[in-house]
Parts: C-alpha cells; structure tokens; sequence
C-alpha cells in the first residue's frame, strides 16, 4: 500500500507543506518569466525538463513522508527467558515497550522504534530509516536537480531581458519580474545547498555503513559491515538501472511475511 503511514506532527506538517508551496511557487514564475509571453523551443524543452524533475521530487516526497520507514510494530512478542544471559541479550525500549532490533532506534517525534534510523526529517515529516531512505535520497537529489537548473534558467533571463531592455520579457512590468527570479534565485541557492550537502551526507552514510545517528552517539559497530555496493543495493534494489531513480519500494522491501517479522525469541 502506498500510503501506508503518517506522522501526526505540526511542525512537519508545516515544514512540508512549505515545501510544496516552494515548488509551486518556482512553477509559477517559471511559466510566467520564463516561458510567457513567447514562447521559444530551447525554453519550452527547459521547462518540460524542469517539469519532470519537479514532479519525481514531489513523487519522492510523498513516498518518503507516507511510507513507514521501517518501525518496529508494537505487539505482544513471544519473549522467553531461560537465563540471566539472555535477560541481558534482549534490549526492550522503555519509551514504547518494543524490543529494539540491532541498529533500531527510538524517534521521540514517531514515538516509535524505527530500523536504521539515520533521523527525523521535518521537512519530509518522517523520519528517515530502513524502507524509505531511497525516497528521501531521492527527494533531495531531484530538489537539488531543479535549484540548479532554476537559478541557471533565472539568470539567463535576467541577462536576455537586460540586453533587450526588458521588452516581452512576460506578461508582469520589469520591476515585478526582476523580483520575482530575484526570490527564485535566493530560495533555489538555499535549497540547493541544503539539498546538496544532506545527499552527499546520505550517500556518504550508505556507503559507510553507520547511519547519522550511529555516528552522532559514536556507536561501535557490532553488526557485519557490508560492502559499498552490497549497502547501495540494500537501499536502492538489486539491479543498477532505472528503478533507482524512480520512487518506487526495493524489491526486498516490499511489504510481505519478511518484512513484517515480529516474533522475537530469546
């Protein structure tokens, strides 16, 4: 199921919804600077390129925020203790009363135990764990994608509307279309930053093994460590190629009996 999950959080809430109404507001000066009143190919093929790319951020994003990323669920386990050593084997959650898996962690905001937390997201409104970190790579990787190419386009209208003293230059008076991609350039230079820095940030922790909490709280790893690509493909899927750039569930993490695992024996 798609929509499967949704954290009840008014900051994230807020936060995420701000972000669609970025992108929104990036569409609209886009087509009203950039591609009206008339219209030339080399800008119509830009803008269905940037069209494209904001619609795989916006499918990403809904995946990342409406998908579970990876909770442990919360049941009556089957819990048997045959000595002290085993007592102290089992890690139970105080916060939620679950027993944590290896690499869980509790998140405050889900209130509950996600696997391979790396953290909780606002902008996204869910945290970012096991089964939709793929999705929240991919949002940030397409965000960032569309801030270059929207600060590329901006600038050169500004330097093709100056050359031509701003003469069918859009449909709004100079004044109000200057401002107007003044703001797109600002707000796609933040974004692509921010953007930039949290995807080279996750790529970074993939291929190192240790998600961002495990490296905040300087945790020794006591789990296999994994190769590079054994890592990418734990995230992405399998096979190289073009699911991994589509917001779509690895094949290994599609919901079935595996995946919803929640017997634990001690």
């Amino acid at each position: 199921m798609m929509f499967e999950w949704f954290v009840n959080d008014v900051a994230g809430i807020v936060c995420s919804s701000f972000t669609y109404l970025l992108v929104l507001y990036s569409q609209f000066v886009i087509i009203s600077v950039v591609l009206l009143p008339d219209p030339i190919v080399s800008e119509t093929i830009q803008v269905g390129i940037f069209w494209t790319f904001s619609l795989l951020a916006l499918w990403s994003h809904i995946r990342a925020m409406t998908t579970n990323p990876g909770t442990v669920p919360m049941e009556t386990y089957n819990v048997r203790y045959t000595g002290k050593d085993e007592l102290r084997s089992a890690v139970l959650c105080l916060k939620c009363n679950s027993i944590k898996p290896e690499r869980a962690h509790h998140c405050s905001v889900c209130k509950r135990c996600v696997r391979k937390m790396d953290h909780h997201c606002p902008w996204v409104n869910n945290c970012v764990g096991q089964n939709n970190q793929k999705f929240f790579i991919l949002f940030t990787f397409y965000i960032f994608t569309i801030s270059v190419h929207a600060m590329y386009m901006a600038v050169q209208k500004i330097v093709n509307c100056s050359d031509s003293e701003w003469r069918s230059c859009g449909s709004l008076s100079p004044p109000v279309s200057l401002m107007l991609l003044t703001i797109l350039l600002f707000i796609s230079l933040l974004f692509g930053l921010f953007t930039g820095i949290m995807f080279g940030t996750q790529i970074y922790a993939i291929l190192d093994d240790q998600t961002g909490i495990e490296k905040l709280k300087n945790e020794t790893a006591t789990w296999e460590r994994l190769t590079w690509k054994q890592n990418l493909q734990e995230v992405f899927g399998k096979h190289p190629g073009c699911s991994w750039l589509l917001p779509i569930m690895p094949p290994h993490l599609a919901p079935g009996p595996k995946m919803h695992q929640n017997k634990f024996q001690v």
